[in-house]
C-alpha cells in the first residue's frame, strides 16, 4: 500500500511506538499469569490499530478526471452546504478518518499564495468553534478562464496537521494531489470568477477528490 507523501515518518514513528506497547503488555500478561485470550485481544487490537493507521495514510491509485468547464470535488467525504453565489460557487467537504485523506486541486492554476493559520483542534461538529481551528489556505488563479479557487485546509479533533505539497508560483493541474490532512478534518472551497457558474442538479451527496464534479460553467462571462 502506497503512502501518502511526506506521511513515511509519522508512520513508522506510530507503528514502532505500537509495535513496542504490544510487546510489552504481551510481557505483562506472561509475567501477570493472564488467560492466553488476553495475549490473542492485545495483538488483535494492536494489529486493527496499525491498519488503521496504513489506511488512514493511504495514497491510492486513483484514474482521475478533468473537466475544463468543471469544479472538481478537492477531496473525500460528505459534500455539504452547496451553494450559488453571485460570484462563484462554494461548497464544504466534511472527511471521517476513514476516507483517503489526499487533497486535490479543483482546477487547473497557478498557486497564488498559501497562507497557514495557526489554531487548535476542536471537532468540527461545532462551527463556532471549529473556526479557530488550525488551516492552511491555498489560492489557486486560472488567469485564462478568470477564476480563482480558495482552498481551505481545516484541521479537526483528529485531523492534527494541515500540510500543502506546493509552493507560491507552482503551477497545477486539475486533480492533481496538492495537500493532505493528516487524519482527516474538513474542506471550505469557494471558486469565483466572472462565469455563469451551475450547480449539478442533482448535488452529489458524497465526493471522491479527483472524479466529483459538483458545479460547471459557461465560457462566456456573465
Amino acid at each position: 500500500m502506497k503512502i501518502a507523501k511526506g506521511s513515511t515518518k509519522i508512520v513508522t514513528i506510530i507503528s514502532t511506538i505500537m509495535f513496542v506497547c504490544s510487546i510489552a503488555a504481551i510481557l505483562i500478561c506472561i509475567l501477570l499469569t493472564t488467560p492466553i485470550f488476553w495475549h490473542f485481544g492485545i495483538l488483535g487490537v494492536i494489529l486493527f490499530c496499525g491498519f488503521f493507521i496504513f489506511w488512514t495514510f493511504r495514497d491510492p491509485k486513483r484514474e482521475i478526471v478533468t473537466n475544463p468547464k468543471g469544479i472538481i470535488a478537492p477531496a473525500d467525504g460528505t459534500l455539504m452546504n452547496v451553494k450559488k453565489m453571485d460570484d462563484g460557487v462554494s461548497c464544504q467537504i466534511l472527511m471521517s478518518p476513514f476516507n483517503v485523506h489526499m487533497n486535490r486541486s479543483p482546477i487547473d492554476g497557478v498557486v497564488k499564495s498559501i497562507t497557514f493559520q495557526k489554531g487548535s483542534h476542536w471537532p468540527v461538529y461545532f462551527p463556532n468553534y471549529a473556526k479557530r481551528n488550525q488551516r492552511n489556505i491555498i489560492v489557486i488563479e486560472n488567469v485564462a478562464l478568470g477564476i480563482i479557487a480558495e482552498f481551505t485546509q481545516v484541521s479537526g479533533l483528529y485531523g492534527r496537521r494541515t500540510v500543502a505539497y506546493h509552493k507560491e508560483g507552482d503551477v497545477v493541474e486539475q486533480s492533481e494531489v496538492i495537500g493532505i490532512i493528516r487524519f482527516g478534518s474538513i474542506i471550505n472551497l469557494k471558486v469565483t470568477g466572472l462565469k455563469n457558474f451551475k450547480l449539478l442538479d442533482p448535488i452529489p451527496k458524497h465526493a471522491r477528490a479527483g472524479l466529483t464534479t459538483f458545479a460547471t460553467f459557461n465560457e462566456e462571462s456573465d
